[in-house]
């Protein structure tokens, strides 16, 4: 069955199934328990994530600040409360911490220490904080609402690196992300974002709890470090 049948099957009867059999169209591409489907280079896991985070990008969907053909026709009438419990069902599953399975290219040594140094020191230069700072040293996230990075296939980190550098993704203002995005080098985000895809815990990492650390600059409505004067 294509995936547009799934996706009217799933909204034709929400009122009469139960969660499992409403999310069966997000299961065709993300995986039973949201843990990802092998060989999707596109296509995220959301299992273990951050339920705020979830309910936000659910959101953004609906509402145009990311654009996604099909997530749009699946969002585009859904209210927050049915948002909120689809959140709430998916970062309730195990995280999924391992390697991505899509077969990432291997990088050169000169890339591999340019995706290490940005991951976990950032670029001073061009104001970038490290990507630890923000999603944690494990790289997991953080509650409420920053998700883990490890495990994500390459080819969408650079997509979603890309649509925020383009303008094309945004976020709840600040959106410290496309800040970020567009202040890294170009020749960079192919290094880092393979270099993560191939990132991997032994068991399932959850998010930090929230106020574990604090975000290095404004993002949304998450706490963060106020500005020395």
């Amino acid at each position: 069955m294509c995936l547009a049948l799934l996706l009217m099957a799933a909204s034709a009867n929400a009122a009469a199934d139960g969660l499992d059999e409403r999310l069966a169209a997000c299961a065709a591409c993300h995986g039973t328990h949201g843990e990802g489907v092998s060989g999707a280079e596109y296509v995220p896991h959301l299992a273990g994530k951050p339920a705020g985070y979830l309910l936000e990008q659910l959101k953004n969907f609906r509402d145009g600040r990311r654009v996604n053909a099909q997530m749009t026709w699946l969002v585009q009438f859904m209210d927050d409360a049915y948002m909120e419990e689809i959140a709430a069902f998916y970062a309730a599953q195990p995280p999924r911490t391992r390697a991505a399975d899509t077969g990432a290219s291997d990088l050169t040594a000169a890339m591999r220490a340019t995706a290490e140094q940005r991951v976990t020191h950032g670029d001073a230069a061009r104001n970038v904080p490290a990507c630890s700072a923000c999603h944690g040293s494990e790289l997991s996230g953080l509650e409420p609402g920053i998700p883990a990075l490890v495990g994500l296939p390459a080819e969408y980190l650079i997509a979603q690196l890309g649509n925020w550098r383009n303008g094309i993704r945004h976020a709840t203002a600040p959106d410290c992300m496309g800040e970020i995005a567009r202040s890294l080098a170009p020749e960079d985000i192919r290094a880092i974002s393979v270099w993560l895809s191939q990132q991997s815990h032994a068991d399932a990492q959850p998010p930090a709890p929230a106020g574990a650390f604090v975000l290095p600059r404004a993002c949304g409505n998450l706490p963060h470090a106020e500005p020395a004067r």
